[in-house]
């Protein structure tokens, strides 16, 4: 919970300041939001084609997919949508949930195939103190190592679910409690628990290595927009107020 609540705080930085970068280069909010829709682009069609896909596979009706910057009614500023039919709240939960499974599986399809990393241990091991340099430098030396890096950053950042996706979670959340009440005075909690439990633990282990490698790019991000807006800042005399 503690690296989703960091990645979490770290997109809306991110959304805030690429905006920003962009007003000061720019001049023009169309421009900055379109500028902060392009570095997303790859990451918004992975998220709105998995709920799409998801649907499709649950058999709940979709209509046309929306790829683009827009906003209604004054509302926040969506990069994309998917417009489908109304659902229960078990298939609308898994639906708005898809994003974030798809773009944690192709954080670790990168990380496992292209930088060979397989566990957050081997992380922790090749971003040792004395190993730092070595590693960074085996790691830039891969084929399209920037390009990598973006997809990671790109498809990190859009892959949270947003207001819309959510809808559905609490009434999820009340039927797993009743679920888990009932199977409770039945007797059957115990044997329900532990064949899910394993399977549980190891995505769980899995979303945190894919967190983790999110985070670390989004830091290296985050200290490269700080000091392209300081300098951006100094040439033209702009700036920006968040």
């Amino acid at each position: 919970m503690a690296l989703l609540f960091c990645l979490v705080l770290m997109k809306r930085w991110l959304s805030k300041h690429l905006y920003g970068l962009g007003l000061l280069l720019s001049d023009s909010h169309d421009a900055a939001v379109l500028l902060y829709f392009l570095l997303l682009l790859p990451g918004v069609l992975a998220h709105e084609l998995s709920h799409w896909l998801t649907a499709k596979l649950l058999r709940v009706p979709v209509g046309k997919i929306s790829i683009g910057p827009s906003s209604k009614g004054g509302g926040p500023m969506r990069l994309g949508s998917v417009s489908m039919a109304r659902t229960d709240p078990v298939r609308g939960s898994i639906i708005g949930l898809a994003p974030l499974v798809t773009g944690s599986l192709l954080i670790l399809l990168i990380a496992h195939y292209v930088f060979g990393l397989a566990a957050p241990g081997e992380l922790a091991v090749r971003l040792s103190p004395e190993d730092l340099l070595p590693t960074l430098g085996q790691y830039m030396s891969v084929p399209n190592f920037w390009l990598w890096v973006y997809l990671v950053f790109s498809i990190s950042n859009a892959m949270l679910p947003s207001e819309s996706d959510r809808q559905a979670w609490l009434s999820l959340g009340l039927y797993c409690c009743v679920a888990v009440v009932v199977l409770y005075g039945f007797g059957l909690l115990q044997e329900v628990y532990s064949p899910v439990s394993g399977f549980f633990l190891r995505a769980l282990e899995s979303l945190t290595f894919a967190f983790l490698l999110t985070i670390i790019v989004d830091a290296a991000v985050i200290v490269v927009v700080v000091i392209l807006e300081r300098l951006v800042m100094i040439f033209t005399g702009k700036r920006v107020e968040y």
